[in-house]
């Protein structure tokens, strides 16, 4: 599944420090920050880096099929692999700023 492809309109020099697997995931995150589905994305993603984030995988049910694969990638990347200490620093160094400014914006529907 963790197939190496481009990922088109991304921050490849940010996103080229994280694992492949995450990568579609962090993108989307990115691009889209105050989305629904975007910020389903980010508590995900911020439950694969640490404990005290919870996600409930139902929530991904309503996602775009795009948005689907790459929260599998990266849950599958989890369960896996796994994110050494490093990473899971260097995952939610990323993230952070993104969830400050989610819970300051207005949500788009």
């Amino acid at each position: 599944m963790s197939e190496h492809r481009p990922i088109y309109g991304a921050n490849t020099a940010v996103l080229s420090d994280f694992p492949e697997p995450v990568r579609a995931t962090l993108h989307l995150i990115q691009k889209n920050p105050s989305d629904e589905a975007a910020l389903t994305l980010l508590q995900c993603a911020a439950s694969a880096a640490h404990p005290d984030y919870h996600f409930n995988l139902a929530m991904l049910s309503a996602l775009p099929i795009e948005y689907k694969e790459a929260a599998l990638e990266l849950i599958e990347h989890s369960l896996t692999s796994g994110f050494t200490a490093d990473e899971q620093g260097a995952l939610l160094r990323f993230l952070e700023p993104i969830m400050a400014s989610a819970l300051r914006a207005p949500r788009a529907r």
